[in-house]
């Protein structure tokens, strides 16, 4: 019987991994440049080369043989950033044509700390929709879902027809309180696809049903912005998968970390904004489960972007309200915080202060880093690591690419060394120890100010760049193992292909605290049955199916909402099981704030009703390697000299080749660990091993 295969592929801003996994567990790697517009052209090339690795002729060869294709892609965030999304329109409540462009009169939101003091950054984000593409309906419902008024149809015939008139290729429907009563904008978008049916429409009670005016409107024109591009790419990408022989229709990531097929992920386009770090997140709780690690920094570090999520007791932690370009969102992903500290990122001198910086600017993936080649001339975090040492010009992606080290040193000798009197040992290693300080505060972000010990986690360390540096953040925070996988670069895709199919379905009720049970159970019971509808119809029995429910809540009178689960796979919820919720939420709560943060006296209110419904896929099985006494000086390939802090200068390192490792041996620092998709540094006073799956285990401090 021949082998089959589960693929993920994953787009980034630089590359695009693929990651294919055969039945007997065994894993093959593919990478090729992200091809920009056309992303489905680097799709097939990344599963070319995982081909090339597998041993077949031909990427027809590996997708005839896959039983499920996995993908993860940025064209959302991509279309976000160039502001290249389609010309959209907003129809909504007389009255509140300038509700989203006031954005609740704030002008901080997305900004950090240090920017909100600063006037010149204390404006709004730039409007999607212009004032005159935001048109006003005649027609009220109250909250209670009463109509006051009711939808003037004549009124509504004439607006769309002036909006198609204009050229406007997406609308946006977001009436008042529709959450409560749907029929104004179900009646507004069936006219739309009745006479306009290449339109592209998005509906707020149907995309986002929560309270939140400003932000519910925002997040359904952010949908119909990017919803045409989106739904372009993916029916492209669906034909030209067929077209090479894949049968079995594509998956694709969820930013909240599972997966939807392509019509269902065309109508919530938005979700898929910021997918790849979710599947990188995903990844790493599934490695972490096989390991028997719980609690975890997932840490991901690529050309551009520096990531940092955190999984506690094996579960990951999700955001209700992201905020994406300074957009507030009301639809849930996975719990992310990145910032500008990635291989890519540009050093440069502050003409101020003359001091050195690191990002967050950095050079993309064109012209990307100088000792790329490729047209760079400015100094990046690559290029210190070129000069110092870690990366082997020789050896990066595997021999694949040849780094320029002396177009690297050039450039920052000029650009930084000689501008600040410096020589270039001091400023390349000053490069490296700042882009290391601000991984460090970031982590300290997402663990320390949200109430957690770092020193109790395993850290994961992924993406191309991240196990060159991660044995210092490591060790900055007190964290004690290192756990960088096999995957490395393409650790996202590895998060794809152990994804399930998962739908989230929510609803705002405020309901003061001890709630009605009989109520409480009767909003879930709407959801459920949706839920239940939608994961038989994608084929899935109902001991597949996983249903977990949840409620947003708060103090009276405070504004900070936590989400609460109840243990999955409760019935009917009684007035225990309620009880039990309140107590979770105020050690939820203070375990966020601090101790005694939690305001009992004021009593708690429910906000917002949620269920995830999860179909489970078969998890990937992935082979085990027999562990044995390991001889790791017969995988030393080379020796060069290598910049150590420590040492404060270079040393002559040991140079390994991976693939040579044996399991269990053990690694000494000084050293450098290379394989074709990522390069561990082991510092001086640190160990490494090689487990049964092939991660490489830094142990920091010996």
């Amino acid at each position: 019987m021949s082998a089959s295969y589960n693929i993920g592929v994953d787009i980034g801003g630089t590359f695009t991994d693929c990651v294919a996994v055969d039945t007997d567990g065994n894993i093959s790697l593919g990478k090729a440049p992200s091809t920009p517009p056309d992303f489905s052209r680097g799709v097939i090339d990344a599963v070319s080369d995982a081909a090339r690795h597998v041993g077949l002729g031909s990427v027809q060869e590996l997708l005839r043989a896959t039983r499920i294709f996995f993908h993860a892609c940025t064209v959302g965030e991509n279309t976000l950033i160039v502001q290249e999304g389609a010309k959209t329109a907003l129809v909504t409540t007389k009255g509140f044509a300038d509700a989203v462009l006031m954005t609740r009169g704030t002008t901080t939101i997305g900004l950090t700390e240090y920017e909100g003091f600063h006037e010149a950054m204390l404006r709004k984000p730039d409007p999607l929709v212009p004032r005159q593409l935001i048109k006003e309906l005649t027609e009220r419902v109250d909250y209670k879902g009463a109509v006051l008024v009711p939808l003037d149809i004549e009124e509504t015939r004439r607006v769309v027809a002036g909006l198609a008139g204009s050229g406007v290729e997406s609308i946006a429907i977001s009436l008042l309180w529709s959450i409560a009563n749907s029929e104004h904008e179900e009646a507004v978008e069936a006219l739309i696809r009745e006479s306009y049916p290449d339109i592209f429409v998005t509906r707020s009670s149907e995309l986002t049903p929560f309270v939140g005016e400003y932000e519910r409107g925002i997040t359904t024109i952010l949908n119909a912005y990017v919803g045409p591009k989106i739904s372009a790419y993916l029916q492209a990408l669906r034909d030209a998968l067929r077209e090479k022989e894949l049968s079995s229709e594509p998956l694709i990531m969820q930013a909240y970390g599972g997966v939807l097929g392509i019509d269902a992920t065309c109508k919530s386009a938005v979700s898929t904004i910021e997918s790849g770090p979710a599947s990188g997140v995903v990844g790493t709780q599934f490695v972490g489960k096989l390991i028997g690690e719980e609690n975890i920094l997932a840490t991901d570090m690529g050309g551009t972007t520096f990531k940092v999520s955190v999984i506690r007791n094996g579960a990951l932690e999700r955001d209700y309200a992201p905020v994406f370009m300074r957009y507030q969102l009301l639809t849930p992903k996975i719990w992310v915080e990145s910032i500008g500290a990635g291989g890519g990122s540009i050093a440069w001198i502050d003409p101020d202060s003359n001091l050195l910086k690191v990002g967050p600017q950095g050079a993309g993936a064109v012209p990307g880093p100088v000792c790329y080649g490729v047209g760079g001339e400015e100094p990046t975090v690559s290029d210190a690591d070129c000069v110092l040492g870690y990366l082997n010009p020789d050896y990066f992606l595997g021999g694949r690419m040849h780094l320029d080290k002396e177009a690297a040193a050039k450039a920052i000798q000029e650009k930084i060394a000689d501008p600040l009197g410096m020589s270039l040992l001091e400023a390349a290693s000053g490069i490296y120890r700042i882009a290391n300080s601000h991984m460090t505060d970031l982590i300290r972000k997402a663990t320390v100010e949200r109430g957690y010990d770092p020193r109790i986690f395993t850290l994961f360390a992924y993406g191309g760049a991240a196990a060159v540096h991660a044995g210092r953040y490591a060790a900055e925070l007190g964290v004690h193992q290192v756990v960088c996988p096999p995957t490395g670069s393409v650790h996202g895709a590895t998060g794809l292909i152990a994804s399930d199919v998962v739908y989230e379905y929510g609803t705002s009720d405020n309901l003061v605290v001890p709630a009605d049970t009989q109520r409480v159970n009767h909003n879930f019971a709407d959801l459920i049955e949706r839920a239940n509808r939608d994961l038989h119809g994608a084929g899935f029995e109902t001991d597949q199916v996983q249903i977990v429910r949840s409620l947003d809540m708060r103090y009276r009178y405070q504004v900070h909402e936590l989400n609460t689960s109840f243990a999955p796979g409760t019935e009917e919820l009684t007035d225990a099981d309620l009880d039990q919720l309140y107590k979770d939420f105020d050690e939820a709560y203070e375990q966020s704030y601090g101790k005694g943060s939690a305001y009992r006296e004021a009593g708690r209110e429910i906000v917002n009703f949620r269920v995830i419904a999860v179909g489970n896929l078969p998890d990937p099985i992935i082979r085990r390697v027999t562990t044995s006494a390991g001889n790791e000086g017969s995988a030393v390939k080379a020796k060069r000299d290598v910049y150590f802090e420590a040492s404060n200068g270079f040393v002559e390192t040991a140079i390994y080749d991976f693939d040579l490792i044996a399991p269990d041996a053990e690694v000494h620092g000084p050293a450098v660990i290379e394989s074709p998709v990522t390069t561990i540094v082991v510092n001086p006073g640190d160990r490494a091993t090689v487990d049964e799956l092939r991660n490489i285990r830094l142990f920091i401090g010996g």
